[in-house]
């Protein structure tokens, strides 16, 4: 299940009894509960009506107790319980208390709405306890937003701060943001942060440009080591070298970087085969385990070089990543040696 069936929950005024919400988008699980507590808790009856406990050390009774109380002057009570440790595998409770507890919950009334939060991207859901949430409620994924959905919650974020930007331009910010990177940890608050920045940065004006967020913007060391390497492909050393002294300035470690070089390379070489081999975008993504935008991007940046040259660039920088560690070149005087070699004409 997606936010959506919550909101639409909300939106029809028909709460589930028990929610499971988990995930790594903090922004999203925090708008779900703020907006389940504005459409139901007075905030002048909130100590009444609204309960939050933390899951770490809290007691079956006292989940059971919380839950019993009648709400005052409302419809609905509304039970927060974050980080329950057993809900992700871990025994906090022996199997007569979770016996209780997942009795309590079939059986649950329904002027409550009891909400567990697990602020991870895993739940143990061989637990009967998940199995009876789904039953009498839902159990939603709150992880990071893609596609369209992303797009538009980016365009109303801009509108919020009374600034104009087009579909082309919020792709290019959120590429450059590194959200929807695979390893990447950045949330919607990071994506909020950079766009408060970009808006205070536009002062009066309200067109958003890519030059704007050019200025602004702290690219992800992934963003960087794409345009690092598409500059050694366009035969750019200087750029090349600039984009490396800056990842440097942030306290990049060079051996990420390298690493990071070698992976780039390492991508590239194996989307150039793959699709010299006839396979589509589709499946070369699965094949290498990134998602379709990324292939994209490499089959681009691949056009820059021949399959020879990517493949003797791997095994040059395996060889120099294996001489800086036995200590016969320093780090990175290697690394810009590796540029110049690179994007030589």
């Amino acid at each position: 299940m997606s936010y959506r069936q919550i909101l639409n929950d909300i939106q029809n005024n028909d709460l589930k009894r028990v929610y499971l919400i988990y995930g790594k988008e903090n922004y999203l699980i925090n708008w779900i509960v703020n907006e389940i507590k504005e459409k139901y808790i007075d905030k002048n009856f909130e100590t009444l009506n609204y309960v939050h406990l933390d899951g770490k050390e809290v007691s079956v009774d006292s989940i059971i107790n919380a839950c019993e109380t009648l709400p005052f002057m409302s419809d609905k009570k509304i039970v927060v319980i974050e980080n329950l440790v057993f809900l992700t595998g871990g025994k906090t409770y022996s199997k007569e208390e979770e016996q209780r507890l997942n009795e309590y919950i079939c059986n649950i009334s329904s002027f409550i709405c009891l909400i567990f939060i697990v602020r991870e991207e895993k739940i143990d859901n061989r637990k009967r306890i998940i199995k009876n949430i789904k039953d009498v409620g839902m159990v939603v994924e709150l992880s990071k937003i893609k596609g369209d959905d992303l797009v538009k919650w980016v365009y109303k974020m801009f509108s919020k701060y009374n600034k104009n930007i087009t579909k082309k331009n919020i792709s290019y910010f959120i590429e450059n943001t590194g959200y929807s990177e695979f390893s990447s940890d950045k949330t919607l608050y990071d994506l909020e942060n950079e766009i408060i920045k970009i808006c205070n940065y536009l002062g009066d004006r309200k067109e958003v440009t890519t030059g704007d967020i050019d200025k602004v913007l702290i690219r992800s060391l992934e963003n960087n080591i794409f345009k690092l390497v598409d500059s050694i492909g366009q035969k750019r050393t200087d750029k090349a070298l600039t984009l490396l002294n800056e990842m440097i300035l942030n306290n990049e470690p060079i051996q990420l970087i390298l690493y990071m070089v070698i992976k780039q390379i390492r991508l590239l070489f194996m989307t150039k085969l793959l699709e010299g081999k006839g396979y589509s975008q589709g499946v070369i993504a699965q094949k290498l385990g990134v998602q379709n935008f990324v292939v994209k991007k490499l089959i681009e940046q691949s056009r820059n070089f021949r399959i020879e040259e990517l493949q003797s660039a791997f095994e040059r920088c395996l060889k120099v990543d294996e001489d800086i560690k036995r200590g016969e070149i320093e780090s990175r005087l290697a690394l810009e040696m590796l540029i110049v070699e690179f994007s030589k004409k």
